[in-house]
């Protein structure tokens, strides 16, 4: 059966569209990337931690441990230190460490997978692809906050994922951010294939119950080590 020249022109018109309306190889490889860490969810890590932080011109400086196995109220402990070393401004500082729920949950892009609805590939080499999207959360306004994705496409991990304010939010009735930025770096994947945390560096002002602040820190994570759950018992059949 003999084919028109002008019926050939619509199926090439067609497959084209279809083709353009694919999303990206790079779109896909993210998103499987974003799907493995999901599956880490639940795992939890013991890591170390080197903090710096600087608020309206005063430094802190930490070195901690963190252990899940370790008792609430006991799993921070001091690196390097002890407890009659600190100032005051440390000791507080420590004391809301302790506080902290799930520090560990940070270690892993887990929660990624349900925020690329809207992302957009705006730049792609042979090594790396570069996305946008918007921040969702509901603990936040609706488009206050845009991150930006690196990928890297070779070992199918995102290396790197920043955050940025688009203007001016209130987190909370007695805050107001004017600015802020976060950038968290990735290593590569472990035997266990997943990437985790290396660096995080973040800034913002505002005012806080009505006085204003300025705020930095950096955070380097080290000594990774994935806690396996208990064995379960194994059950008695005789």
């Amino acid at each position: 059966m003999r084919i028109l020249p002008c019926v050939l022109g619509v199926l090439f018109f067609v497959a084209s569209a279809q083709a353009e309306d694919e999303p990206p190889q790079a779109i896909h490889t993210l998103t499987a990337a974003a799907g493995q860490a999901a599956a880490f969810g639940d795992v939890r890590y013991a890591f170390s931690l080197d903090h710096w932080s600087e608020q309206n011109g005063e430094e802190l400086n930490l070195r901690l441990r963190f252990d899940p196995r370790m008792a609430q109220g006991e799993q921070w402990s001091l690196l390097d230190a002890s407890l009659d070393d600190l100032s005051k401004v440390q000791r507080k500082a420590f004391k809301q460490f302790q506080k902290s729920e799930n520090p560990d949950d940070a270690l892993v892009y887990d929660k990624l997978e349900d925020m690329l609805g809207d992302v957009v590939l705006v730049e792609e080499t042979t090594a790396d692809a570069i996305f946008t999207a918007p921040v969702v959360s509901e603990d936040l306004p609706e488009g206050v906050l845009e991150m930006t994705i690196m990928l890297n496409k070779a070992a199918g991990f995102v290396s790197q994922i920043d955050m940025r304010s688009i203007k001016p939010f209130k987190p909370a009735a007695i805050a107001k951010i004017k600015s802020m930025t976060q950038s968290q770096t990735f290593a590569a994947p472990d035997s266990d294939g997943v990437a985790l945390l290396q660096t995080s560096e973040g800034a913002a002002n505002g005012k806080a119950v009505l006085k204003s602040f300025t705020s930095q820190s950096r955070q380097s994570y080290f000594d990774i080590e994935r806690i396996d759950p208990p064995a379960s018992p194994v059950a008695d059949t005789e």
